[in-house]
């Protein structure tokens, strides 16, 4: 799978997840980092993120201790991204991503996972064509029910769509 998801995860910040990879879906390790991890209103934790070529997916893996939290980005039939709090856990659609390239950090689900993942965000941001993400500092994406981007915001919007939803 290229790396243009990412890219539509920078225009859009197109995030995305899909349909299960075959049960012996060839592996190919893309890169390993070690980091920071934060689950929910918890400090930050050491963590090691192994990006993966799973199949049709790009998968990370999150290892905090003996616990490991992934998520994967598909792009077919449309870039989606999916979760899991375990392995062994079901994929399950992500409600919304956020990043700080100030940072370095890329949110899930209202801030319920957080990591600090400068590999990842520096090809955001390479991978994107044009001047999408030139002086960006806040992304934001919202995804409905069936995965798909609903919305979109980019630094002030984003705060202006909290404030409007009520957050």
């Amino acid at each position: 799978m290229k790396r243009s998801a990412v890219l539509l995860l920078g225009s859009a910040l197109g995030l995305a997840l899909a349909a299960s990879p075959p049960l012996r879906a060839k592996t190919e390790l893309i890169y390993s980092l070690d980091t920071t991890c934060t689950i929910g209103q918890g400090k930050p934790q050491p963590c090691q993120v192994e990006a993966l070529e799973v199949g049709d997916a790009t998968e990370y893996r999150h290892r905090l201790g003996a616990r490991t939290i992934s998520y994967r980005i598909l792009e077919d039939p449309y870039v989606r991204i999916e979760g899991r709090r375990a392995s062994g856990d079901p994929w399950r659609s992500v409600r919304n991503a956020w990043i700080n390239f100030g940072t370095n950090e890329l949110c899930f689900n209202d801030r319920a996972f957080c990591v600090v993942n400068p590999t990842f965000l520096a090809d955001v941001k390479a991978d994107a064509e044009g001047p999408a993400f030139e002086e960006r500092q806040t992304v934001g994406l919202a995804f409905g029910p069936s995965g798909r981007v609903d919305i979109a915001c980019f630094d002030d919007g984003c705060r202006r769509l909290l404030e409007a939803i009520g957050r």
